[in-house]
């Protein structure tokens, strides 16, 4: 089955977890806790996002974490490349080195045509379509406690 990176999927996960309206401010450890991501796991995928220019992190008593923009204008296909780089469905379908346009792997063609299809479904897929997902997850995997 083809799909994101489980990090990619963490960090849908963790920008849900932060407050939409971009004035308050969201402890990571409330992210971990409420996402159920380990901490040290969530530092590295927060400074992926911060880097990506998603998020501002706010250091100190006060701090937290914050959207730099609404979660209807943050595509699922920019977190994907945040995380997983430019290049993230780039490499050949099946993971065979050798594959090429000049010696293509059985799937080649097939993934030529499908990936611009799945990068346009990514980046039509927003933040605040994902999170209405993520809250029933969460409330789903709770109500399983």
């Amino acid at each position: 089955m083809l799909s994101i990176s489980q990090s990619t999927g963490y960090a849908v996960l963790a920008l849900s977890a932060i407050h939409a309206d971009g004035e308050k401010l969201t402890m990571a450890r409330d992210i971990a806790e409420k996402a159920n991501i380990p901490r040290p796991y969530l530092t590295k995928i927060l400074g992926r996002l911060q880097d990506a220019g998603l998020i501002t992190a706010k250091r100190g008593q006060n701090g937290g974490l914050r959207l730099n923009r609404p979660p209807e204008s943050i595509s699922v296909l920019e977190i994907v490349r945040a995380i997983d780089g430019q290049d993230w469905g780039c490499g050949c379908f099946l993971g065979l080195p050798g594959c090429s346009d000049e010696h293509p792997c059985p799937m080649h063609s097939f993934w030529l045509k499908t990936r611009p299809v799945i990068e346009q479904q990514l980046e039509n897929l927003t933040l605040d379509k994902a999170r209405h997902f993520a809250d029933a997850g969460w409330k789903f995997r709770s109500d399983k406690s």
